[in-house]
């Protein structure tokens, strides 16, 4: 903690004051804070729980594979069979009321993962039932070693596995409702667990007591401020009020890095936007329907309009963006360019052919049975820049005959409607991986589809066992040309399925100040993705890099 100096006298004592280390942020946008700090709880706790209070085994460096950072766990070992996983945990980590962590913790995870199927443990746990899932078994061979028996040969199991965020069994054994438990008085693993102040308006979570790595921590408490909206938000950003954030923006000169100049923008090249189709839906769930949509979309005006210019081009109809140049075979996806081309004409005649055509003269078409199509797009209305694309999308959408319209909503409520599947379209980012196998192994892991708890990247709920049985034989080689066979017959069937609308790649949002911290991940030190949401571990060593300026 920093200690302003000054000379004590009657007349100064007053003005002496100690200022503390802390780092303001701005993880997600709400409407008010709950006091929730429940690691699987996706609509609130989660944002706030993990990596910065629970820590997992395993840190994965998606910009520097070749550097990954382990975290709880200080090594793995894949067996050369490819069906086992072993991990050494370190010796020397307490969870934060001092108790001691250990492999016990690590079994009692997965077990009441398994106890508890509802509760959303990031554990892809074999099921008997539907026949699917990785982790058959995890046994403790000594106080700090756990291994992983895998249901069947797995190279990648690794990936998935060392994100786990182990639980402390000494708390949670307690604890017989995990989904509705808030966990107000949270016990983690991580660098930051004590809720010093909690307000629906603001809260603090200080330093660990016990953590393993006190002496990379430079920063007392993560602070996190409400703010009503936008407005609210840039106003105390532009002042410098808030150090780290991950905001759509539009003209970061004029609108943040020009008031003060601490502070900094970095819109680095990101994942791809799609469109979530609810294929459970007429008329949704017809392919050529899904087709016509994509077709109808200007993705020239979202980009060069809408996102400011500040997205990029996606080239195929893949749900993946130009970040995997080197995984697209552009021979093989060429006849489904057309899909990703403005062509209303096209889309129009293809929905006559198909049968949705406009039977009573209203100006809006129906299905073939004469029931009316309404088709809501739902997205944050905070969220400017993907605001204005479905604005246009619904345009778009109209100008050929679909009746659509816009669902706005605040963000918490946006985030709480995903595992619903209460909707037709949704906008969503991807969560990039290594290979683009992350990706579509979360667009089409089967386990992720279940009605009510729909995981945010399979919320089409599309299955194609075709996909699943490549995204399962990628596990089982580690050749690349191999790997890159089963990603084109992905593609293939993304593309003719189209069960998500492809349209741009993001910009990674990332503003910072750098009036009170260094460290900062920059372009000339791009050591981690520098997002602060949930869902990047990376956050947490980001975090272990700031200190505070001399």
């Amino acid at each position: 903690m920093k200690i302003k100096t000054c000379l004590i006298s009657l007349s100064l004592l007053a003005s002496c004051a100690i200022a503390s280390n802390d780092l303001s942020i701005i993880p997600t946008q709400t409407n008010g804070f709950e006091r929730n700090f429940n690691p699987f709880d996706p609509t609130v706790g989660s944002f706030y729980a993990t990596d910065f209070i629970y820590e997992p085994l395993w840190i994965f460096n998606v910009w520097h594979p070749e550097n990954d950072f382990p975290r709880l766990a200080r090594s793995v070992s894949v067996a050369s069979d490819y069906r086992s996983v072993t991990y050494t945990l370190r010796d020397n980590v307490r969870w934060s009321d001092g108790e001691r962590f250990d492999a016990d913790d690590v079994v009692f995870t997965v077990n009441y993962a398994r106890k508890h199927p509802d509760y959303p443990v990031n554990i892809d746990l074999f099921d008997p039932a539907t026949d699917n899932g990785l982790v058959n078994d995890v046994e403790k061979l000594d106080d700090f070693t756990v291994r992983f028996t895998l249901v069947q040969p797995n190279a990648l199991a690794h990936q998935s596995i060392g994100g786990l965020y182990p639980l402390p069994e000494h708390i949670f054994s307690k604890i017989d409702d995990p989904v509705n438990h808030a966990n107000l008085t949270p016990v983690g693993t991580g660098p930051f667990t004590e809720v010093d102040t909690f307000r629906t308006t603001y809260f603090k979570l200080c330093q660990n007591p016990n953590y393993y790595q006190a002496e990379q921590v430079q920063i007392d408490c993560l602070r996190f401020p409400h703010y009503s909206g936008n407005e609210q938000l840039w106003a105390a950003a532009r002042r410098g009020k808030i150090d780290w954030m991950g905001q759509g923006i539009n003209q970061p000169e004029e609108q943040y890095t020009s008031y003060l100049p601490s502070n900094k923008v970095w819109l680095a090249p990101g994942a791809n936007t799609n469109v979530q189709i609810n294929t459970t839906r007429a008329p949704l769930n017809d392919a050529r329907f899904r087709q016509a949509l994509s077709m109808a979309l200007n993705r020239d005006e979202m980009l060069s309009e809408d996102t400011f210019g500040l997205t990029s081009p996606t080239p195929w109809p893949v749900a993946t963006g130009p970040g995997y140049t080197a995984w697209y075979d552009a021979q093989t996806l060429e006849p489904y360019a057309r899909l990703m081309q403005y062509n209303p004409g096209e889309a129009a005649a293809l929905l006559d052919q198909a049968g949705y055509r406009d039977t009573n003269s209203n100006g809006w078409r129906e299905l073939p049975d004469g029931t009316e199509i309404n088709i809501g797009v739902a997205v944050p209305s905070g969220w400017t820049d993907w605001f204005n694309v479905v604005l246009t999308m619904v345009d778009n959408f109209r100008a050929i005959g679909i009746n659509a319209h816009v669902e706005g909503m605040d963000e918490q409520k946006w985030f709480e409607r995903i595992p619903t599947g209460d909707f037709d379209l949704y906008m969503m980012w991807t969560n990039p991986g290594i290979t683009p196998w992350k990706i579509y192994n979360e667009l089409f892991d089967p386990n992720s589809m279940t009605p009510g708890q729909l995981e945010n990247q399979a919320m089409h709920q599309y299955r194609s066992e075709d996909i699943e049985r490549w995204l399962q034989a990628f596990t089982q080689t580690n050749d690349p040309t191999e790997q890159r066979r089963l990603i084109t017959q992905i593609q293939t069937v993304v593309a003719e399925q189209v069960p998500v609308l492809s349209l741009f790649a993001n910009p990674i949002w990332y503003e910072y100040s750098d009036k009170e911290f260094v460290g900062w991940v920059t372009e000339d030190n791009p050591y981690v993705r520098p997002q602060v949401h949930k869902g990047v571990p990376e956050r947490l060593i980001h975090v272990l890099n700031l200190k505070p300026r001399e």
